[in-house]
């Protein structure tokens, strides 16, 4: 009797063992279990945080250069004449604070001076009538390996250099001269309208950098508009 006691107890004692490594091994499985699934939220952190990295990056890489405003550029006069029958538009251009452009350029970034003068028939009881459009460009950048300004006068095709960025413009912008059509074009007490507008932009963002981010604003300067209103006599 005592040995078949003696026998269930030590059979009851393994079973209970065994149900202690039983139960834990469930605990050692949830917890494994818990610590893969607490682990799920610190992975997607690590990625939010590294997805945030990059952005930043992105966007530290490609925010352009801050405007610098429609007092950068000043014009002097706006005259329409006529030179050999042609209607000729007579301006000129110059940098109210050159220190900026100057620092722009140091970075290796090119600008590109554009503008786009319109001659307009202003009609009374019409939409108004565009009769000739022009367009011109200048490449400006700077060398650091002859230390000098350049400009790229493309409609001129050839380029002229400076070691003063004030004589390059002043000598190159101070009257800019654009052939606006024939002089038959315009009627005896006729009122036209001839608008220019200038901008100064940069030209070195990548075509799918500049899809990314649509938002910005790539323009060195804001584009300003200049309006002249004559009549024939």
């Amino acid at each position: 009797m005592f040995v078949q006691l003696h026998t269930r107890s030590a059979k009851q004692s393994l079973s209970g063992c065994q149900r202690h490594a039983n139960e834990g091994r469930d605990i050692i499985s949830m917890r494994r279990a818990s610590l893969k699934i607490s682990s799920i939220p610190h992975l997607m952190r690590q990625i939010r945080l590294f997805i945030l990295s990059c952005l930043l990056v992105l966007t530290v890489v490609a925010i352009p250069t801050p405007g610098m405003g429609a007092t950068l550029l000043a014009l002097d006069n706006l005259v329409v004449d006529s030179q050999a029958e042609k209607i000729h538009l007579r301006f000129g251009l110059r940098l109210e604070q050159p220190e900026p452009v100057v620092a722009v350029l140091h970075e290796g970034v090119d600008l590109w001076l554009e503008g786009t003068a319109r001659l307009i028939s202003k009609r009374l009881f019409l939409p108004n009538r565009v009769l000739h459009e022009q367009s011109f460009e200048h490449v400006l950048e700077w060398n650091p390996l002859t230390q000098e300004y350049e400009l790229t006068l493309p409609q001129k095709e050839h380029l002229v250099k400076a070691k003063e960025l004030k004589d390059l413009i002043a000598a190159h912008w101070r009257e800019v001269s654009l052939e606006m059509g024939e002089w038959s074009l315009l009627s005896p007490g006729q009122t036209y309208h001839m608008e220019l507008v200038v901008s100064l932009d940069r030209r070195d963002i990548p075509v799918w950098m500049r899809r990314v981010l649509f938002f910005w604003s790539w323009e060195v300067m804001t584009p300003i508009r200049y309006e002249l209103e004559f009549s024939v006599p």
